[in-house]
């Protein structure tokens, strides 16, 4: 009898942390935890009393009738009525493929009103902009911000590369969708790094192909230590490896200049990589320092 408890209790435990995993992703189709959590359950035990449900997951009733009403405005839930009062259902779990489409139109419509929003902030955005500031940032979201900032570049953003790319230190994804923004935005990027040899690191063929150039400095003549983004009139530099991780953006026009021609200095000495694939597969093309 308790090897037979046992088997059910560990049943009931793969249950509840497949429902938890099913909860977490349903949050990504706009859905609070509770909204998901009820959500569930109606659609394990079909048609439910709001105080069924309230007595189920252990939820104050009236806490369980908002969630409801939010349910039902997403379509998720319909209420029915029978001899013993008001009831409610699940709808098919097939109904986020509507939240998808309303997401996907929603995106398309921002994306429309954009350039007439850029237009109307830039008449009142920055009267302040060429006075001197620096911004400190720590931490995973903090690299992804001055990544998405360097997304204002306009013509060339400048880049030392202490990884082979972004995806050193970021998360694919997020990666992808940046080199997909450069494209769209036409922004051409000049890395210089100290390896000799980039592996294949994108399936943004046009970027790779367009947009982006490489060149590798001898670390005995410039040994990098630090990313450092360079555009427009921003200097940032970054650190995310061992205890220390941070990023610092100096906004500073003088500043930013003499960094542009310091890093096209280095450019120009450089030994430019030959670009062996649309996914940035790239090794050096021919020596041209000689260390001594």
């Amino acid at each position: 009898m308790a090897g037979l408890w046992g088997a059910i209790d560990g049943i009931v435990k793969v249950m509840s942390e497949q429902t938890d995993t099913i909860g977490l992703q349903l949050t990504d189709f706009g859905l609070s935890p509770e909204e998901a959590k009820i959500y569930l359950h109606l659609g394990r035990k079909g048609t439910m009393s709001a105080l069924q449900t309230s007595r189920e997951l252990h939820v104050a009733r009236t806490k369980v009738y908002r969630i409801l009403d939010k349910l039902i405005a997403k379509q998720l839930v319909s209420i029915q009525l029978d001899d013993q009062g008001k009831k409610f259902v699940a709808n098919s779990y097939e109904q986020l493929k509507l939240l998808v489409t309303k997401k996907e139109a929603e995106a398309a419509r921002l994306r429309e009103e954009l350039p007439g929003t850029f237009k109307q902030l830039a008449e009142v955005w920055g009267k302040g902009e060429r006075v001197s500031k620096v911004l400190y940032y720590t931490g995973p979201a903090g690299l992804e911000q001055v990544t998405w900032n360097s997304l204002r570049a306009k013509g060339v953003l400048r880049i030392y590369e202490v990884g082979e790319s972004m995806t050193t230190f970021l998360d694919q994804k997020f990666a992808e969708k940046v080199r997909e923004e450069l494209v769209e935005r036409g922004i051409r990027t000049l890395q210089l790094t100290n390896k000799r040899r980039i592996e294949p690191y994108t399936k943004v063929a046009k970027m790779v192909r367009e947009l982006w150039e490489v060149r590798y400095v001898d670390p005995k003549k410039l040994n990098l230590q630090f990313e450092c983004l360079i555009y427009n009139d921003v200097f940032c530099l970054y650190q995310f490896s061992g205890e220390e991780q941070f990023c610092v953006e100096v906004y500073n026009e003088k500043l930013a200049a003499m960094q542009k021609q310091l890093f096209d200095f280095v450019w120009n000495e450089a030994e430019r990589m030959k670009i062996l694939s649309d996914e940035g597969e790239a090794e050096v093309e021919r020596r041209k320092w000689v260390s001594k």
